[in-house]
């Protein structure tokens, strides 16, 4: 808006009268003029700088490390190699009464196969990559989670700060239009009320202005200053498109098809089997050192008990989680896609709103100098009241715009696009 100027009230000698009248106070052309000057920045979010420290933005940090490194250290647990069963085995012990009186001895390689040989140690690595990658997996999701929060916090913030600039604003605006009422007031062409209305609104502003601009600075805000001022030229990618990205990107879906291959390491019976092959060179008492070789085997009289329908049962669980993750996710898309869609239908209204609240302004500015008495309305009035409803839905308007930009970030949440791309296009600025 163009500045403030001071009004005074001129006196001219009458003819009829001896004493001075107080001519028309025209604090509308002042507006008008500062009105036609603005440009089409007026309804774009300005540079807004944080006095937070970027460090502060600890969960985004992590949260872009881990999914970063996830595939390196997904990729160290498949690098680990099982024990190979082979152990190296030796005994001895030594009669000290009867006829065998004397010492034995053997030593030599033992190759186990099954219990405590290669194929349990093959089971329980691949049970502990499980496990780690469970553990890694429910880090992630939730660092992701505190991620968002911290997203939206940062948005707030920006917000605050945009309140805190445009409430200031409004209030020096108001306070040339609540000069010139009382100035009417004391003129007798304006009542109490209408002093008492101005007053409200600028007590208003002011008690927000500093309510915002009190409010501290916790996080950065995000850098999409060019995204904002285009919002709502976004245009998301099909429906479709993103549940699939959200499903093969979601740590949850991706948790459940770990949890149904977990299932497969319950302990059962044939794991107690024992197979070894075994080399020895030995010595038994009054016999010279001679060498063994042969075969010791370990059968398990038992039988798994239910196992399998545990199994079953459990796979059909997770596969019913993982049905449950998708449709979740879908849904979560679908409504917010709706609810950005309805922010940009929102504020497109509020922009519609501004051009009719521009032509009657330019009306009332048009009528200041070419006055139509067959018109109702004080023109002047209608300026300075124009001019105050502008401010007004210039607030509404830049914060429509970050209301589409909180909704943008919870679908980015859920998509997790590598590239803008990936979630959105946008259109060229009309």
């Amino acid at each position: 808006m163009a500045a403030w100027v001071a009004l005074t009230a001129l006196a001219q000698p009458s003819p009829q009268a001896p004493q001075p009248q107080p001519m028309r106070l025209r604090l509308a052309n002042n507006l008008c003029t500062g009105l036609t000057q603005q440009t089409v920045g007026w309804q774009l979010v300005p540079p807004l700088a944080s006095t937070a420290r970027a460090e502060a933005s600890l969960h985004a940090t992590l949260a872009q490390r881990m999914e970063r490194e996830r595939e390196m250290f997904f990729g160290k647990l498949e690098a680990v190699r099982p024990f190979n069963g082979l152990y190296a085995v030796a005994d001895a012990n030594h009669a000290l009464l009867g006829p065998n009186e004397g010492g034995r001895y053997s030593v030599g390689l033992e190759w186990e196969l099954f219990d405590r040989g290669r194929e349990d140690a093959r089971r329980q690595l691949e049970r502990a990559r499980i496990e780690n990658k469970v553990q890694y997996l429910q880090m992630l999701r939730d660092t992701q989670e505190r991620e968002l929060q911290e997203h939206l916090l940062a948005i707030q913030q920006m917000r605050n700060k945009l309140l805190a600039s445009l409430y200031q604003r409004e209030a020096a605006a108001i306070q040339p239009v609540l000069q010139r009422r009382r100035q009417e007031l004391a003129a007798g062409r304006a009542t109490r009320a209408d002093v008492a209305e101005i007053e409200y609104r600028a007590e208003v502003a002011a008690l927000r202005g500093r309510h915002f601009a009190a409010l501290p600075d916790v996080l950065v805000y995000p850098q999409a200053h060019e995204l904002i001022n285009r919002i709502e030229g976004v245009d998301l990618r099909p429906a479709p498109d993103l549940v699939d990205r959200a499903v093969e990107r979601s740590p949850e879906a991706q948790l459940q098809a770990l949890l149904v291959a977990r299932l497969e390491y319950l302990p059962r019976a044939r794991d107690r089997l024992a197979l070894s092959l075994f080399a020895e060179r030995a010595k038994d008492f009054d016999r010279g050192p001679y060498n063994v070789a042969g075969v010791r085997m370990r059968i398990p009289l038992d039988h798994d008990r239910g196992r399998d329908e545990v199994v079953d049962a459990g796979r059909e669980l997770y596969t019913g989680q993982r049905e449950s993750v998708r449709a979740a996710l879908e849904q979560r898309i679908t409504l917010l896609s709706e609810r950005l869609r309805g922010k940009q239908t929102d504020m497109r209204v509020l922009q519609a709103q501004s051009r009719l609240l521009r032509q009657k302004v330019d009306l009332a500015c048009l009528r200041l100098d070419h006055p139509v008495s067959s018109l109702p309305g004080d023109p002047d009035r209608d300026v300075e009241e124009l001019s105050l409803q502008l401010q007004e839905l210039q607030r509404e308007i830049l914060t429509s715009r970050l209301d589409v930009l909180e909704v943008l970030t919870q679908l980015s949440a859920l998509v997790k696009p590598r590239d803008p791309q990936e979630l959105y296009s946008l259109s060229s600025p009309h």
